[in-house]
């Protein structure tokens, strides 16, 4: 606290010897008045300013200041008493007193605290700007973003460590070295011209916050950047600080983010027009073309299941598939894929077999690979359909969210084979549902119109003789019904399968029919993957065929063949114009048929995944073989 007041205690103590020399001095009034008034002034205005220092500066400025003081009023009387002893001593008369005056203990005092403000002052800022400087260098050399100092000639004047590391050159090579060597040439001049506009208009022609550009490495290399500017003056010199940010990572990630929403746009496209196809087929060929499109790829291609493996289907690209060997479901990228379910996605196939020839599989490293080689895949699970591999030439070509993607083409692919199948399903028990109605209005009507005419005449006559055609009739009513009650209740249906010998269902079918002497030849003793139950019945059904047509002395024989089986008699054949229509609904030529039997084989043989086809045995009779698809 004393320190604060000490130029306002020494401005009183200088006015308090100002009024006591004015009081003892015996002088003229208006002389007194002039030899203390410059002293008076002093004090006063020291205890004025001393007033105003202890509120508006620090105490150690403030006793430095008293300091000065206190020396400017040393000086001052010493000077006062020099002069008035050496020089006035010569010129005062004999015996007369020497007075003491305060004007020049005054003036020194007055000129110590302007010198000593002035002083202090100076000294106070190069101290203030000496720690501004250490705060701004502990800030900065820790500082893992980039700072940049320049001048008004654009050239470097400070630099912190980070920008080392983001640019390539050491703070010791850029300072003093232009601020243009660390951007791109394009960018050189309009900095330039905008830093003079600047300078000499006050025109800022960009914003300084937060500024995207581009940064220029040592090694060439151009890279984003965002820069803020901020500007402080020192000395009348302008002073530009930059902080620079690498924005690399964020760029990539608005490119990414641009590229999703740019290909998710393009899936809803591609999405419709699947929706719209009328076929499987049409699905799986705009699949291809559309995975292309959405994901900016150079070929992609579906490869459907059949059984246990993947078969290379369609492609985007016009080139032929016969290179594309069908792979296992259980190896493979293909296989890998589809047997988790989820999307694979691979950046580099250098080391796996050449995408271009065997895409739906492993392979030997490939050391001599050609650039226009697939080197990125996505391979798209389709549920129980199969998968689509989708190929880039470009390394890393899809991203993450790329993925996504892929699970949401996924699905409207699979909605759509589902809607296919589901207007299938509709479109068969339509027909179904049709073959019924005829089958009731027609087939069923007939016995019932003979049973109904034969009682009437019983009736009418009371001969039995009538009797036995009234039973023919509801014996051929009760198996129509039950081939209808078949059709309608299993329909296409198949149980669980599991290997079956097919010797034994031969045989026990063989049972489980009226034969009388008919002979069965059994020439396999192979294995098969069926619902048991549902393939005695196709035996059963043929074997009824081949009796119904072939008399009760006629032969059967149950064989195989590349990929099935067959089922040939020695009955008198089927000719090549009725192959056609033997497996629609109600289809007979025997007048005791119902017509359902071959439908109900039919049904069941493709319900397992095969096909039938009827040919001539080897002794003229009828040949149904059956084969997988």
């Amino acid at each position: 606290m004393t320190n604060q007041w000490s130029v306002a205690i020494l401005g009183f103590l200088l006015l308090l010897l100002t009024l006591v020399r004015a009081i003892t001095d015996s002088d003229i009034p208006f002389i007194d008045f002039v030899e203390v008034s410059l002293p008076l002034l002093v004090g006063v205005g020291l205890i004025v300013g001393g007033f105003w220092l202890a509120r508006t500066h620090t105490a150690d400025r403030i006793a430095q200041l008293a300091k000065w003081t206190i020396g400017g009023s040393i000086v001052g009387v010493a000077v006062n008493l020099w002069f008035m002893f050496i020089i006035s001593l010569e010129q005062m008369p004999a015996g007369e007193p020497i007075v003491l005056n305060l004007n020049g203990a005054g003036i020194f005092m007055a000129a110590a605290v302007l010198l000593g403000y002035y002083a202090t002052g100076l000294e106070a800022r190069e101290q203030q700007l000496e720690r501004s400087e250490t705060r701004f260098r502990a800030l900065t050399e820790n500082s893992s973003i980039a700072i940049i100092s320049i001048d008004e000639t654009s050239t470097i004047r400070y630099t912190n460590d980070a920008v080392e590391a983001l640019f390539g050159y050491s703070a010791a090579t850029l300072v003093d070295e232009p601020l243009a060597m660390l951007m791109p040439e394009r960018f050189r001049e309009p900095h330039l011209a905008g830093l003079s506009r600047y300078l000499a208009e006050g025109d800022r022609s960009v914003d300084w916050d937060g500024l995207e550009l581009y940064g220029l490495r040592s090694n060439g290399e151009e890279f984003p950047i965002e820069v803020s500017f901020g500007e402080y003056v020192v000395e009348g010199d302008h002073i530009f600080t930059g902080v620079i940010q690498d924005i690399s990572d964020r760029k990539a990630a608005q490119q990414q983010l641009h590229e999703h929403t740019s290909r998710v746009t393009k899936l809803h496209g591609v999405a419709t027009d699947i929706t719209r196809a009328d076929s499987k087929a049409q699905i799986f060929q705009r699949t291809a073309d559309g995975a292309v499109d959405v994901f900016d790829a150079d070929v992609a291609r579906v490869a459907i299941i059949d059984g246990d493996q993947l078969v290379p289907t369609v492609s985007s690209d016009s080139a032929p598939l016969d290179a594309c060997n069908p792979v296992s479901t259980t190896v493979g990228y293909a296989g890998q894929s589809y047997q988790s379910g989820k999307v694979l996605r691979l950046d580099d196939l250098t080391d796996t077999r050449s995408a271009a020839q065997f895409p739906l599989q492993d392979g030997e490293p490939q050391p001599d690979t050609e650039p226009t080689d697939p080197q990125a895949l996505l391979s798209i699970p389709l549920g129980k359909y199969g998968v689509v591999q989708v190929l880039a030439h470009k390394p890393a070509a899809f991203s993450e969210r790329d993925e996504e993607v892929a699970e949401m083409l996924a699905t409207h692919v699979t909605t759509a084979l589902q809607s296919i199948e589901a207007e299938a399903t509709i479109r068969r028990e339509r027909d179904r549902f049709e073959e019924f109605a005829s089958i009731l209005s027609h087939d069923l009507r007939n016995p019932l119109n003979v049973a109904q005419g034969r009682l009437e005449l019983i009736q009418k006559t009371g001969e039995i003789d009538h009797v036995e055609a009234i039973d023919r009739a509801l014996d051929r009513m009760e198996r129509l019904i039950e081939d209808l009650l078949t059709l309608a209740r299993e329909g296409d249906a198949v149980g669980e399968t599991e290997p079956v010998a097919l010797r034994a269902v031969a045989n026990q079918a063989w049972t489980n029919v009226a034969t009388d002497d008919a002979a069965l030849e059994v020439e396999s003793s192979v294995q098969i993957d069926a619902d048991h139950s549902r393939l005695i019945q196709v035996f059963e059904n043929l074997y009824r065929n081949a009796i119904e047509h072939g008399g009760d002395t006629v032969t059967v024989r149950v064989g195989t063949l590349e990929g099935g089986f067959y089922i040939e008699d020695t009955g008198p054949g089927i000719t090549e114009d009725d192959r056609e229509d033997v497996f629609e609904s109600g289809f007979t030529t025997n007048q005791d048929g119902t017509g359902f039997g071959l439908a109900i084989v039919k049904r069941i043989v493709e319900a397992h995944g095969w096909e039938i086809e009827v040919t001539t045995g080897r002794d003229g009779g009828a040949r149904f073989e059956i084969s997988d698809i």
